[in-house]
């Protein structure tokens, strides 16, 4: 059976509501990971994609479905390359604190995207908010080639971007863990790679100011920029 679980909380005036897996209809009864505290988006990938209640998430492929394999806590989601992604459209996160982090597990795979002009970028994750009359996005990137080096593109509600990019050759074939911590207070984006701090930024994502609407894993929008690999464990939640 293929796996995935999802847990969306929302804070807002009237305190923290819980959006989580409903039991299904033939009475087997959905898959609900441990609710990480603060969390608004938190896909775990162990339930199904037929269990996950209010939130519209849809694996988007030439044969309509996702692919899971073993990840480091249970299940992973398995980004092919060729165009297919996995995606979360929420409910406006319009009420997400002043400071927040995204987080996910990952493990890529070495592999020459077949696409006649390939991006010099595979894209892994997008988490995107709607910024006035504008889409604001945070990207997450590997470089093409032998040794792909990890970077995070960022931009603010008045359009100045930013991009925090990994020393080449920490990013190895290995587990990695990615960790962007996003603090308006401090005026300041932090990017972590299995803990330890690689970059950072004075760019603050609109998403934090003016929420999230959506998040797409497994590519953004071209076939040519696929990621192939797997990714577990993929958090937003309040930091504070």
């Amino acid at each position: 059976m293929r796996k995935m679980g999802l847990i969306a909380a929302f804070a807002g005036v009237c305190g923290v509501a819980l959006i989580a897996l409903w039991p299904r209809g033939d009475n087997v009864q959905a898959y609900l990971p441990a609710p990480i505290e603060g969390a608004y988006v938190q896909l775990a990938f162990e339930g199904s994609l037929d269990t996950l209640g209010a939130l519209n998430v849809s694996a988007q492929s030439r044969d309509g479905d996702a692919v899971f394999s073993p990840g480091p806590t249970g299940s992973a989601y398995f980004a092919q390359g060729d165009g297919r992604y996995l995606e979360l459209a929420t409910p406006d996160l319009n009420t997400l604190a002043r400071r927040i982090d995204i987080s996910f597990d990952l493990k890529a795979e070495e592999w020459t995207n077949p696409y006649e002009k390939s991006a010099p970028v595979k894209t892994i994750a997008v988490v995107s908010g709607k910024s006035g009359d504008r889409i604001r996005h945070v990207i997450f990137n590997l470089s093409s080639g032998d040794r792909p080096t990890l970077s995070v593109s960022v931009e603010d509600e008045n359009g100045s971007k930013d991009r925090l990019v990994a020393e080449r050759g920490a990013f190895t074939m290995a587990w990695h863990r990615i960790r962007l911590v996003i603090d308006q207070g401090e005026d300041s984006t932090q990017l972590y790679l299995d803990g330890e701090l690689v970059a950072k930024s004075e760019v603050i994502p609109s998403i934090v100011s003016h929420g999230v609407d959506r998040v797409k894993i497994g590519t953004w929008y071209r076939q040519n920029q696929a990621f192939r690999g797997h990714v577990d464990n993929f958090v937003i939640r309040d930091a504070t």
